[in-house]
């Protein structure tokens, strides 16, 4: 009968082994960085941003979904009055190069050069919601709204769950992005 206990308690710690390697938290994944290039446009009614203020809000997102920290993004059409003018009501955009984990595929070859430097990786919760402490509030919501649509699937992403209602001209609504990220494992 104790053998009995022994085996069932060796099946129940396999079992939770299993599960947590597939959820990603127990082992590294093999992972490479890959270089992400893109243009963001944001069209928000709601809130305007600055050059400046539209490049930090991004870039504060990006890093705190693991990008890698040397990501460069440039503010288009703040360049001089002329510019603005052409952009009219549209607002800034940005023109982004950053570098996220993917999935290794062994016949994949570099597109730029820094593509397929290794990294250890594990899939981890990730939550984009109003926050205070990561300067992001309701008046956010058409900007996470533009976020998630363009830069997101630039990631890889699973058990993605969204809930973004925005109300155009108010500060009203909510967002919440939720699920699991591949996410470089700090190096040693």
């Amino acid at each position: 009968m104790r053998s009995c206990w022994v085996l069932a308690g060796v099946g129940l710690m396999f079992a939770a082994t299993t599960w947590s390697a597939e959820r990603g938290t127990a082992y590294p994944i093999a992972a490479a960085w890959k270089e992400q290039r893109l243009n963001f446009y944001y069209m928000g009614r709601t809130s305007r941003y600055s050059c400046d203020g539209l490049r930090d809000k991004v870039r504060a997102m990006l890093l705190d979904l693991g990008a890698q920290r040397d990501l460069r993004i440039t503010a288009l059409g703040c360049e001089e009055p002329a510019a603005r003018a052409r952009l009219g009501s549209l607002g800034p955009s940005l023109g982004l190069v950053f570098s996220t984990p993917t999935l290794v595929d062994a016949a994949a070859k570099p597109l730029h050069p820094g593509d397929l430097g290794v990294v250890n990786a594990r899939f981890e919760a990730f939550t984009i919601t109003s926050d205070a402490f990561r300067n992001m509030g309701i008046a956010d919501c058409e900007l996470v709204e533009a976020f998630v649509r363009q830069i997101l699937p630039k990631f890889v992403t699973r058990d993605l769950r969204q809930d973004i209602t925005c109300v155009p001209f108010q500060q009203s609504g909510r967002y919440l992005v939720r699920g699991e990220i591949l996410r470089a494992l700090p190096t040693r």
